[in-house]
């Protein structure tokens, strides 16, 4: 008898063209497929709670998927693991009703962007955060943050990935500093295409002075994607959880 598995999966996005299994290349979707159907004889397509970018990483991604099984649950993690690259890993394994969706049945998410704000790159730290050699302001960059606290439309600040809407509710947009790393926490019901690494590029610039903490509030307003940018670079971005009503 099929059942319904709900995992938590975390990877390093580095080496992968994103989440979402494509023709050709590696994706974190093509590599879970085929571990489940490696070990379980059964070709399976999972659901995940979001489609994380190539180079995004993740520590709370939220996968389903519906398999037959004769052993354990704790026994399908263990060869599951066994059997995955090096660079992903399910950190935990229940099954769960038919009907539970890792998307659409989420209410909140969150993720982390880390910056290591320091002269000199460090080539151990270059996977996991952004390098931004020139001094930030902090506490510029903090002011800036909370004005995306609240229900905004989002426009220019990213793409809807289903249906056309681009408001969005963000719970937590805060900034942590310890020496020199920064990081970057954001929490909201769902998120736009690209819309953390756009919030993080625009927090950067408010940081080196190029715009004032009160001028985000004028960009979200004006909904132009054009005055928004760059994105910081996908490395150092990463999901770290997905919350769900149960």
């Amino acid at each position: 008898m099929e059942l319904r598995y709900r995992a938590t999966v975390e990877y390093d996005g580095t080496d992968f063209l994103g989440f979402q299994v494509q023709a050709r290349g590696r994706t974190i979707q093509g590599e879970l497929e085929k571990a489940i159907e490696r070990v379980t004889q059964k070709q399976v397509r999972i659901l995940g709670a979001g489609r994380t970018d190539a180079g995004v990483h993740a520590s709370g991604q939220v996968i389903a998927f519906d398999v037959s099984w004769r052993h354990t649950t704790p026994e399908l993690q263990r060869a599951l693991n066994a059997v995955l690259p090096v660079d992903i890993a399910i950190r935990d394994l229940t099954t769960t009703y038919f009907t539970f969706h890792p998307r659409f049945d989420a209410i909140r998410r969150r993720y982390r962007y880390t910056i290591l704000n320091q002269p000199v790159r460090s080539p151990l730290g270059m996977r996991y955060a952004h390098h931004v050699p020139e001094p930030l302001d902090v506490e510029a960059m903090r002011e800036a943050s909370r004005q995306f606290i609240g229900c905004h439309d989002y426009a220019a600040f990213g793409k809807p990935t289903q249906g056309e809407s681009t408001l969005r509710e963000v719970m937590q947009a805060e900034w942590f500093a310890e020496g020199t790393l920064l990081t970057f926490e954001i929490t909201a019901n769902a998120f736009l295409y690209q819309m953390v690494r756009n919030i993080v590029g625009t927090l950067v610039r408010v940081g080196r002075g190029e715009l004032a903490p009160g001028e985000v509030t004028a960009l979200l307003e004006a909904g132009e994607r054009a005055t928004v940018g760059p994105p910081a670079p996908a490395r150092g971005l990463c999901l770290m959880g997905v919350e769900y009503a149960d």
